[in-house]
């Protein structure tokens, strides 16, 4: 860049304007159009369909598993009293029968820890998403969904 010339706010607008504006990173709306995995967007300006290629998610918006650890205090405070009887349950490893007399629940601390939760609120057809365009428009990242009230 040649030196500015003028004032200092002169000089200031001159620099701005030479470096000030990123040209290689789009923020737009778009549309999804197939959910995945054959995950599809349509941006709102172009009628450009982008695809999976084309795209890379932020985490959130894809089914995954996170670890966990839940503490919590005084969870239940229950109890009931249930004539003798007996539950059935089918797992996939065979079949647990269960008798039970007399059923009784205190209040008491609750620790689970090590356990994993599956999110599963992927993209559906017709959600609306945030996408930033990189590398003049050869990649595109999903940011996040879209809500307007």
């Amino acid at each position: 860049m040649d030196r500015a010339e003028g004032s200092g706010a002169s000089q200031l607008v001159q620099l701005m304007r030479s470096i000030g504006w990123n040209a290689d990173t789009t923020i737009e709306l778009g549309t999804v159009v197939a959910e995945p995995p054959e995950l599809k967007i349509r941006l709102d300006h172009t009628e450009l369909v982008l695809e999976k290629d084309d795209l890379v998610v932020a985490e959130r918006l894809t089914s995954h598993m996170r670890k966990v650890k839940v503490d919590a205090e005084k969870v239940m405070s229950a109890s009931a009293g249930l004539s003798p009887s007996s539950a059935t349950l089918v797992t996939s490893g065979g079949t647990l029968t269960i008798t039970t007399q007399n059923l009784e629940m205190q209040a008491g601390d609750f620790a689970l820890s090590d356990a994993e939760l599956t999110y599963i609120d992927e993209l559906k057809p017709g959600e609306r998403v945030i996408v930033a365009g990189v590398q003049q428009g050869q990649l595109y990242l999903v940011l996040d969904r879209a809500v307007t009230y």
